[in-house]
């Protein structure tokens, strides 16, 4: 007899694929200008997906190291030009005059606080404590687009959401050299000496100029190539999805294959690429379809963490986690914002807002994913629950006031 029902496990996989992505699609707009951001919907999701399975019990994260890596390394990517397409004016001074203070004052200060925070509190070890610094320290370009400046056609006069956009868009790159101090430290113990010049001149100096240069040059190239050698009654038979990715995987794969910051590369060619207001309509279907395939892998990791989060309850609810986590979000972030911003002609409430607003989500996890890979550390389990923690206590008190923050910005 014909066997009509297929019960291979392949096409369940599908179904799941096709049902989230369906959410991606629905929920942003069902829940917009709500107090509950896709993120949040996505972790209950997660949550009763694992409450209702109960299959989960044995699931170790240190076994999948990889996949999360790669996923969360593909949605940053995509995140870093969106937000790289949305800044109208990019190298000028006025877009950086207060992302440059959160860059170079607050995610030190970030770093520094954590790292000590980590090894007091958490009695983490000094490489694993620095990684902590790193990891959390960026501003997330996925989770912060609640509050990022508009689309590229659309004027925005915001210096909170400007201030968020530009932060965001280089702080991940720039937490690497952070993170490879952490990798460095784990492999070669505390003696320094041995190695901080290697650190200095390859993960800094050398990396950072390589992802600059690089990104530069390939948004500048492709601009040329499609809107300057092509005939211009060609350019609306030009697929956006198509340009959107090249955009994207281009300048990342070569600056990665040379061994600079791909993360840097990616933002610095979008905002290259987006530097011409006599394009300004195509730049806006470039970023709708960035924004896009954001919101399909969003949904797929916050689900992903959310059933992390049931199967994993007991370890993140310790006392010492919450506490961590919290100063992070409620004391460390804020205070060195305001610190970076304290002379500015920003008001009180701006001033704030960017020092509050320092959402962490899936370059977090991209990091952590990032140095297990390369090193093995000690306190691996106890930095995975409290980043854990923090991405969700961040999902959930950021992006509950996203909403109410949204109608003051100006």
């Amino acid at each position: 007899m014909t066997q009509l029902f297929s019960l291979e496990s392949y096409n369940y996989y599908l179904l799941a694929a096709g049902i989230i992505t369906l959410l991606a699609a629905l929920i942003p707009n069902i829940f917009q200008k709500k107090y509950l951001t896709p993120a949040i919907i996505y972790l209950l999701i997660g949550i009763g997906i694992a409450f209702a399975g109960g299959k989960y019990g044995n699931f170790d994260i240190m076994q999948h190291t990889n996949a999360i890596r790669h996923i969360s390394e593909f949605v940053l990517i995509i995140a870093l030009t969106n937000a790289g397409l949305k800044i109208k004016k990019p190298f000028s001074w006025q877009t950086w005059k207060y992302s440059f203070r959160l860059l170079l004052i607050t995610m030190p200060l970030t770093i520094i606080g954590a790292a000590y925070l980590g090894w007091w509190l958490l009695s983490l070890a000094p490489a694993a404590a620095v990684l902590f610094g790193a990891l959390i320290s960026p501003t997330d370009p996925v989770l912060a687009s609640e509050l990022q400046t508009s689309r590229p056609s659309k004027k925005d006069l915001s210096k909170i959401r400007l201030g968020l956009t530009s932060e965001a868009g280089l702080n991940d790159g720039l937490a690497f050299p952070f993170t490879y101090f952490a990798i460095y430290l784990a492999k070669n113990g505390l003696d320094y000496s041995q190695w901080i010049g290697e650190w200095f001149y390859i993960e800094v100096l050398y990396k950072i100029a390589a992802g600059t240069i690089i990104g530069f040059l390939a948004g500048w190239f492709l601009y040329k190539l499609i809107f300057k050698i092509t005939d211009e009654s060609h350019h609306s038979n030009i697929s956006r999805g198509i340009l959107s990715l090249a955009i994207t995987l281009l300048p990342y794969g070569l600056t990665e294959l040379l061994g600079g910051y791909g993360f840097i590369a990616v933002f610095i060619a979008a905002c290259t690429f987006s530097n011409q207001e006599d394009q300004i309509q195509h730049m806006d279907t470039l970023h709708d379809f960035t924004e896009e395939i954001e919101r399909i892998f969003v949904a797929f990791l916050f689900i992903f963490v959310g059933i992390y989060v049931y199967v994993s309850i007991n370890e993140l609810l310790d006392l010492m986690i919450i506490a961590t986590a919290l100063t992070v979000l409620l004391f460390i972030r804020p205070l060195s914002g305001w610190i970076a911003l304290y002379k500015t002609d920003l008001s009180t409430f701006e001033k704030f807002a960017l020092s509050f607003y320092g959402i962490r989500g899936v370059g977090s996890l991209f990091y952590m994913m990032y140095a297990f890979d390369k090193v093995t550390f000690p306190n691996a389990y106890e930095l995975i629950h409290v980043t854990t923690v923090i991405i969700v206590l961040s999902v959930f008190m950021h992006g509950i006031l996203a909403a109410s923050m949204q109608k003051k910005l100006v």
